[in-house]
């Protein structure tokens, strides 16, 4: 009776915790899809789902992409050079 009761009070604990982050995925969406419309976000058309991912091979599509200006494209370029930095020295 008492190990039962323990088994139970865990998978209500486990319950408890997937629920609380379903919740804050599912609110952390909201307000991104807000601010996204706040700043009239569109997808940049270089940004395709058929881009190759994971190889050493550098398409042409890659090689085409313009300047990136924004709040992401500039920190991924000072993710990009200081990797390199690293790679290097």
């Amino acid at each position: 009776m008492n190990v039962a009761g323990v088994i139970i009070l865990i998978v209500l604990l486990g319950i408890a915790f997937a629920a609380g982050y379903f919740t804050r995925d599912y609110i952390s969406n909201k307000r991104r899809a807000e601010a996204r419309r706040w700043r009239e976000y569109a997808e940049p058309e270089w940004l395709t789902a058929n881009a190759p991912a994971n190889t050493n091979e550098i398409s042409s599509a890659i090689t085409a992409i313009p300047a990136v200006t924004g709040e992401l494209g500039q920190m991924l370029d000072r993710w990009e050079s200081r990797a390199r930095a690293r790679r290097a020295g």
